[in-house]
């Protein structure tokens, strides 16, 4: 396999990552002193370097040497022309004033599609690590504990509970975790598609196969309903008409989400916007819930609605449900 070399100084060595914030599989020759870089970490580099720029062959050269890559130009065109045929690339030809035509490159398709899966890895393992950061700081100053208390303040250990969730993270199942442990004498039902998996085993945790706009309970049964899920505007008619069934006339709905995910972004973006719009574009299409769209429905439907801001988080608590429309 070709591989590149990466100069390292003894007094000072350095790790690149360039696998989508994954560890990279560039390792250590003790022997000689210097680091290989696999064919598919040196593609990676290309792909994360220049976006929608186009450049050629000596640009990805002067690029790499920046980032201490040293490779052949004879090696590094044989990657492009490889990148080319897999549909990473694409390449025109360019005349010269001063010599002979030029090879200019730009990401195609494929090599698009690429770049963003590995940025949405990259952004995924931050969120890994901001959640754990999260979770460790001292009740005091803990963004989740201002939420779990702010959702179970008025249970007083008995009650019942849905959490409703697209999918789990570890502050999904630290809240769920928290819940369950308010409410001793009374249930906790978490609400999921049927393909996600869940690993928590509590006595008075349920396992339901349901969504935010169908929940899978009898009217009128809930004293709490939790939904932790993104909302979509066209199914957010339907999601609050099933809210009011099944909530009780004393209930109350907390809906959590990311503050950056209802709100319109304005440049330049912080990095913690730019994180949660690049993964909601990918994940919603870039479709908004909009704050003032979602407010003006929930008071259609409820007559008392709050807003809280914890951290990153915002909470939405509406209650005292108004009767349904005929």
């Amino acid at each position: 396999m070709e591989r590149s070399t990466l100069p390292i100084d003894s007094n000072h060595l350095s790790t690149l990552s360039i696998d989508g914030g994954r560890a990279s599989n560039i390792t250590a020759v003790c022997r000689s002193g210097l680091t290989t870089m696999k064919t598919g970490d040196l593609k990676r580099l290309i792909l994360t370097a220049f976006g929608n720029r186009e450049f050629y062959g000596y640009d990805v050269h002067r690029e790499l040497e920046s980032k201490n890559v040293r490779v052949e130009l004879s090696r590094l065109y044989r990657v492009l022309n490889g990148m080319s045929r897999e549909g990473l690339l694409r390449g025109r030809w360019e005349k010269s004033g001063f010599g002979p035509r030029r090879r200019v490159y730009r990401l195609g398709k494929t090599g698009m599609k690429e770049r963003r899966r590995i940025l949405l890895d990259a952004i995924e393992k931050v969120h890994g690590f901001y959640e754990e950061y999260l979770l460790s700081l001292p009740p005091e100053a803990s963004a989740f504990a201002g939420v779990s208390g702010l959702l179970t303040g008025g249970l007083r250990g008995r009650g019942d509970i849905a959490y409703v969730a697209g999918r789990l993270s570890t502050m999904h199942k630290r809240m769920i975790r928290t819940l369950c442990s308010s409410v001793p004498k009374g249930k906790v039902f978490l609400v999921k598609p049927a393909p996600v998996a869940v690993d928590l085993k509590l006595d008075n945790l349920f396992f339901l196969d349901g969504r935010y706009d169908d929940i899978p309970l009898k009217g009128a049964f809930l004293d709490l309903l939790v939904v932790a899920s993104r909302l979509r505007r066209a199914s957010l008619g339907p999601a609050l008409r099933e809210w009011n069934r099944v909530i009780r006339r004393d209930g109350t709905v907390a809906i959590l989400t990311p503050t950056a995910l209802i709100r319109q972004y304005e440049d330049p973006l912080t990095i913690g916007d730019f994180m949660e719009k690049r993964e909601h574009e990918a994940m919603e299409g870039g479709k908004t819930m909009d704050r003032d769209f979602l407010k003006a429905r929930l008071k259609r439907v409820f007559g008392k609605l709050e807003e809280k801001r914890i951290a990153h988080m915002t909470v939405f608590l509406a209650s005292k449900p108004r009767p349904p429309r005929r």
